[in-house]
């Protein structure tokens, strides 16, 4: 069924692990290219270069996917993947993106010797009346009734593969093992763990914090309530962000740490420039105070009187025999 809180959402996708294990696929990419593999039955379809082209965007996928990623670039890129693969062809066409399958991709859900690609709606049925027997709600034998919504983005037409089990033995779905991996298959710590937007209640779940702590070599770090304020404020005000509450705590994890490191960078500047500065006035000071007067002052200024005053000085004492009072250089005795 579907979630009614998530209105576009494919509720079952089946996944051939012999062919994604044939094919080298790994678990994002089986899921998708199941999805892609029903699109024929129900996308808008378009003759481009003689080739029938069905409309799948990268937004579509997120929507049908949410289990798959819910970034667009990421939705993308996975296509690009397959068209490598030999799966898919993709073309663009009026700014939307349109894909084929491949003679190869057609053969997803065909077993050893099959004639028909499952696909195909019109298909007959190769087992005959009791696979989809004619019922009293469905006089004209047409076949099983649809699930309300299925018309939209119908799942399984034309599949002769029973879907594979959500849970078998205690062993992880093939749903469950693709939420733990990345995007390049491998595994994530935020393991089949619901995606929720940032809201201003929100806290870091302790075991969390003491796990991401002690991962990273910071087993002390603690946070307080003004930081977790601010995180909190800014991410609530971008609903669009949506992780895990184990990778919400994570980045509240790195948000602190990184912003004490800057914090504590800061504080270090602070107290060099303050030590320059205070190193600086005092050999400054030094300088100047130790600035001694050498030698008797040969160019002082005098006023015109104190030099008429100084030289009628020295030719008194000069008349009366005395030597001339202070030092006597060459070229200043008259």
């Amino acid at each position: 069924m579907r979630d009614a809180g998530i209105s576009l959402m494919q509720y079952l996708v089946a996944i051939n692990q012999v062919k994604a294990v044939e094919w080298g696929l790994n678990a994002q990419q089986a899921m998708l290219f199941a999805f892609l593999h029903q699109v024929p039955t129900w996308a808008n379809a378009r003759q481009i270069d003689g080739h029938t082209y069905y409309n799948i965007g990268k937004g579509k996928i997120c929507e049908e996917l949410p289990m798959l990623t819910d970034k667009h670039d990421t939705a993308y890129r996975l296509m690009k993947q397959l068209a490598k693969l030999g799966l898919i062809v993709m073309t663009s066409c009026d700014n939307r993106t349109y894909m084929r399958l491949t003679e190869k991709g057609v053969t997803w859900n065909r077993s050893a010797g099959e004639e028909k690609s499952p696909i195909c709606p019109s298909a007959p049925d190769s087992q005959g009346p009791e696979k989809n027997p004619t019922s009293e709600k469905s006089p004209s034998g047409v076949g099983k009734i649809s699930v309300p919504g299925s018309e939209k983005s119908p799942t399984n037409q034309g599949s002769n593969d029973p879907p594979p089990s959500l849970s078998s033995a205690g062993e992880p779905s093939i749903f469950e093992r693709a939420s733990q991996q990345t995007d390049n298959g491998q595994p994530q710590v935020t393991a089949g763990a619901r995606q929720v937007p940032m809201t201003l209640d929100w806290q870091p779940d302790a075991s969390h914090w003491q796990t991401e702590t002690v991962r990273r070599g910071q087993p002390d770090l603690t946070w307080d309530a003004a930081e977790l304020a601010d995180f909190t404020a800014h991410f609530a005000d971008q609903p669009g962000r949506r992780h895990s509450q184990h990778a919400w705590c994570t980045r509240f994890m790195r948000w602190v740490s990184e912003n004490r490191k800057r914090e504590a960078a800061r504080q270090a500047r602070m107290s060099q420039n303050a030590n320059t500065s205070n190193n600086t006035a005092r050999n400054a000071g030094g300088t100047h105070g130790s600035r001694r007067s050498t030698g008797p002052i040969r160019n002082s200024k005098l006023s015109a009187a104190e030099g008429r005053a100084l030289i009628e000085q020295r030719r008194r004492e000069q008349a009366e025999g005395q030597p001339p009072s202070g030092d006597v250089i060459d070229g200043e005795w008259l």
